[in-house]
């Protein structure tokens, strides 16, 4: 089962007012950020198959508010034809062989794609919570690539960007590199210090900071986790500490609020 069916197979059991794991946020806002999500990346694709696409990205609170504002019947309808719009847009932008802006990048066709995949995947898992498909669907190792590249080049600025994270965190100008490790992927590693932050893929550590599983890896880089999720420290309690908050920040909002 891909990404996409599995959300709208569990959508399908989804009450609106359901609860998620987005803080402040019913199923309702959850498709709602989905549809606006597809129909803005439609908007970019298909002006650039035109040669007219000069605008920027537009906010989140901007392109949500009519979607939420729709009928729940309603607001799923355009989620599924939205997503038909951009896949159709896609297509044609790989034939093209051309990318488009989106927040603040060019993104290929495949790109394109992949990111679906993720905002799919993740957000099923803010529905459903922890269960086999979620499991499977969240270990792909090009999804944990993919959030990679987002978190370091689409997010800057943002709450959710790696530089804010560290700053929340704690760290200093003291030069880091935290190893998050999953058995048969490549480490994810935290370089942090002198105000700025990335992470990055590496070969596997023989001495990481933390191991879990690629589905636990790949929720805690968009700051998300189940109490049923079991973690691995292999450092002293303050640098677990540490990490843990970059993985984890507290604050107000929803996840996702300042991503793409």
């Amino acid at each position: 089962m891909d990404e996409a069916a599995a959300l709208l197979m569990t959508l399908e059991t989804t009450r609106p007012d359901a609860p998620t794991a987005c803080v402040g946020w019913r199923a309702h806002d959850l498709v709602a950020h989905l549809a606006a999500g597809a129909a803005e990346m439609a908007t970019h694709v298909e002006a650039t198959l035109v040669g007219k696409d000069d605008r920027a990205t537009s906010g989140f609170a901007e392109r949500e508010a009519p979607f939420v504002a729709l009928p729940d019947d309603e607001l799923r309808t355009r989620l599924v034809n939205e997503a038909l719009r951009l896949r159709a847009a896609v297509e044609a932008l790989a034939e093209a062989g051309m990318s488009a802006p989106f927040s603040g990048r060019r993104l290929t066709a495949a790109e394109l794609r992949l990111h679906g995949r993720s905002e799919a995947a993740i957000h099923r898992w803010d529905l459903a919570g922890d269960d086999g498909v979620g499991q499977e669907l969240l270990s792909d190792p090009e999804l944990t690539r993919h959030a990679v590249l987002v978190l370091n080049s689409m997010l800057e600025g943002s709450a959710e960007a790696p530089a804010a994270r560290a700053a929340m965190a704690g760290f200093g100008d003291e030069p880091v590199r935290l190893t998050f490790g999953s058995a048969g992927q490549p480490d994810v590693v935290l370089v942090a210090g002198g105000q700025t932050a990335h992470v990055e893929l590496a070969d596997a550590s023989t001495t990481p900071t933390m191991t879990t599983d690629p589905a636990t890896r790949l929720l805690a880089l968009w700051g998300r986790r189940s109490p049923e999720r079991r973690v691995v420290w292999h450092v002293d309690p303050p640098t677990a500490r540490r990490f843990a908050s970059f993985l984890w920040p507290r604050r107000p909002g929803r996840p996702g609020d300042d991503g793409p």
